[in-house]
Order: structure tokens, then sequence, then C-alpha cells
């Protein structure tokens, strides 16, 4: 398929898992598997390789909310235990992690495409 008129796509239905072309069609085979193609648009997705690009800002973001709300918690409630702090934050991480993946993969899938990065 031709590339997307004008760069124009659309990074708010990349972030929901649309196509960032038509907004139509699915952007995901599966939870982070890239379609090789829109269904409804017909816009190939094969040349746009994330690599571990959002990987770098998943683990920030949530290694940073962890982190900070670690010791938010540590300070503000001394009496919690450690094992409370150890049953709380891991989860908060690999919750977030779990959650941001697929939208950040998204939105760096649709910065490729309107980039016209190409292999």
């Amino acid at each position: 398929m031709a590339d997307p008129e004008g760069g124009k796509v659309s990074f708010a239905a990349a972030a929901l898992g649309k196509c960032p072309v038509c907004t139509q069609g699915k952007l995901y085979k599966s939870y982070l598997k890239v379609a090789n193609s829109c269904a409804v648009c017909g816009q190939n997705f094969k040349a746009a390789d994330t690599g571990d690009g959002p990987v770098v800002f998943v683990i920030l973001i949530a290694g940073f909310l962890a982190c900070a709300g670690l010791l938010t918690t540590f300070f503000l409630y001394p009496g919690w235990s450690i094992t409370t702090h150890l049953l709380i934050w891991p989860a908060v991480a690999v919750v977030t992690s779990l959650v941001l993946m697929p939208v950040l993969k998204s939105l760096m899938i649709a910065s490729q495409l309107r980039n016209k990065v190409r292999d």
C-alpha cells in the first residue's frame, strides 16, 4: 500500500491498538504481535520494526513509578513491613509494564509510518 497521505497518522488510534492510517483496522494480531497489514486500508506494517525502543521507555516509566511509590510509602508509612512493600511495588511495576508496552510500541510504529522509515 502507498504511504500515508502527507505523513498523516493518528497517534491516538495507534495508542488504542488500531491502524494509525485509517483508524479502523487492528494493529496487532495478538498482545504484541504486529499484523502484517491493515485489513481495512491495506497499510503494510512489515517495515515497522520497533526493536527494543519501547522497552526502554517502559522500564524508565514503570521503574520510576515503582521506586517513587516505594520510597514515598516507606517514609510515610514506617509501620509497613518489608513483605508488604515486596508484595505491592513489584506488582505495580509488572502491571504498569504490561499496560504500557503495547501502547508505546504502537506509538513507535505510528512514528515510523509518519516519518516513512524503511529497512
